[in-house]
């Protein structure tokens, strides 16, 4: 009597980089193939993984389903696997050479539905070797095409492709909805709102609550920022806040791996889409990030309270901190919170309803911004011009350094003033209001905060011995004007 030959426990990967339609047809279409494969051979499908629409061309993809081949296949739970093709199986000759291994090692059979592979013999391993090299190099080849089709695009000023980025379509158009986001968390941050409070105001999380009698409450969160849900799927948090700050394409400026492209002369090279913010909002929040004093001293990060780190001790004049319900500089002052907020808050309304409050106002110089663009222009030509000579050996080498070093040089000064330009922003909207007492009552906290720094300092004094009622003298509420004129060491 013939041996009952032991049936064959089959495994089918399925796999497309790229479903066009959502709906899987292609993945179907490998599977009836590789089905029948099964079927003529007489072997037992046992499990089907199925990675839809994720590629294999990069080794750090995570494919779900292949890994669970992968542990499944540790666990001996099959015999062989049947793929459409090999380049569906994995287009990583260390992979390959994985799969090789456990064919030789442990006798696992790998076929694919065309016939073009079959590890049981030294043919078929010969041949996946050479197609998974040319696989390779074609995908590298592929990739070198692809960035310099990206770097030629960004050096047009086109959108790049791939991932678009909130508040545009990927052809550039804006998307109303989400451009109004995008607007509202540049300016938010600019007025002083921390990274987390807009993530939170994004995710949809509460203000705080407000009393019209009791001014001390104010909206920890930015007031002007809707809710947004992300690209992703997932939470808001202050990193992709950042990355959204970050991105130069807001601005109009073409952008590549993170940088903005410039030119031959060293100029941004312009966006072929419309800018959602204006290019010196953009730098002024640039200039925010980058500062050591918002990272080292909590400025413009989660405030709670109106004068935390902002009134400042009588004493020894550092900034007072939150603690409990009050205000304190260790060793000099202990003072109620809601006792001083609602002090401050009456003189601040007083002073924005002073006739010439024109006078306290930061002085937004737009004719002067663009005289500045211009000359950096200006500088940036000279750059080019002297480049061009030096090539027609007009000139010499070290002369070009020198117009080159003096040029950027001039640059690095314009720049800097184009950024003061932007001082006072962040309390721009209620100072300039109509009714800036209005503005002010329905601002956030962040707004708040920047009205006073920019109108006045608050120093806080001990308060005597023995009364629990406020002693308007040991609070100095200085305008700005003044404040030099009133430094003091008590009250």
């Amino acid at each position: 009597m013939a041996e009952k030959r032991e049936t064959i426990r089959a495994a089918i990967y399925l796999r497309i980089s790229l479903d066009q339609t959502g709906e899987g047809l292609a993945v179907e279409r490998q599977r009836e193939d590789c089905e029948r494969i099964a079927r003529e051979r007489g072997w037992t499908v046992v499990a089907t993984y199925t990675d839809n629409s994720i590629s294999a061309s990069d080794k750090t993809k995570v494919r779900p389903g292949y890994d669970r081949m992968v542990a499944d296949h540790a666990r001996r739970r099959f015999d062989a696997i049947i793929c459409w093709d090999l380049d569906r199986l994995t287009r990583q000759p260390r992979q390959l050479e994985d799969w090789i291994d456990a064919a030789t090692d442990r006798g696992l059979l790998l076929v694919t539905a065309n016939g073009e592979a079959d590890l049981s013999t030294d043919g078929g391993r010969l041949f996946a070797r050479i197609k998974a090299s040319v696989s390779r190099a074609e995908i590298e080849r592929k990739g070198a095409r692809q960035s310099a089709a990206q770097r030629q695009r960004a050096a047009m000023g086109r959108p790049p492709r791939g991932i678009r980025a909130t508040g545009y379509t990927l052809n550039g158009d804006i998307v109303p909805h989400e451009a109004e986001a995008v607007r509202a968390i540049f300016t938010a941050f600019s007025k002083g709102s921390s990274l987390k409070a807009i993530a939170a105001a994004l995710q949809g999380a509460k203000q705080a609550e407000r009393d019209a009698g009791d001014r001390t409450m104010v909206q920890v969160l930015p007031s002007n920022v809707p809710v947004l849900p992300s690209r992703n799927g997932r939470p808001w948090n202050p990193t992709t806040v950042t990355a959204m700050l970050r991105n130069p394409r807001y601005a109009g400026w073409s952008m590549l791996a993170g940088e903005i492209v410039r030119d031959s002369a060293g100029n941004p090279v312009q966006g072929q889409w419309e800018p959602l913010v204006t290019d010196t909002l953009w730098l002024e929040v640039q200039r925010r990030l980058d500062d050591p004093a918002r990272k080292s001293s909590r400025a413009g990060t989660d405030r709670k309270h109106l004068g935390s780190g902002l009134y400042l001790c009588g004493i020894c004049g550092q900034p007072v901190k939150s603690h409990g319900t009050r205000y304190r500089c260790a060793g000099h002052v202990m003072r109620s919170r809601s006792q001083i907020d609602a002090l401050v808050l009456d003189a601040i309304r007083a002073l924005l309803a002073r006739p010439d409050l024109a006078d306290l106002l930061p002085v937004a110089d737009s004719e002067r911004a663009n005289e500045l663009r211009q000359a950096v222009t200006k500088q940036r030509d000279r750059i080019a011009r002297a480049r061009a000579d030096y090539a027609a050996e007009l000139i010499d080498g070290s002369l070009y350094k020198e117009i080159k070093d003096d040029a950027e040089q001039a640059i690095q000064f314009l720049e800097a003033e184009r950024l003061t330009l932007t001082v006072g922003d962040a309390s721009a909207s209620v100072l300039r209001a109509a009714s800036p007492v209005d503005a002010f009552n329905h601002a956030d906290l962040a707004e708040a905060r920047a009205v006073i720094d920019t109108l006045c300092t608050v120093r806080l004094y001990p308060a005597p011995r023995g009364r629990k009622a406020l002693d308007p003298e040991t609070v100095k509420i200085a305008p700005r004007q003044s404040d030099s004129a009133s430094e003091r060491t008590g009250p």
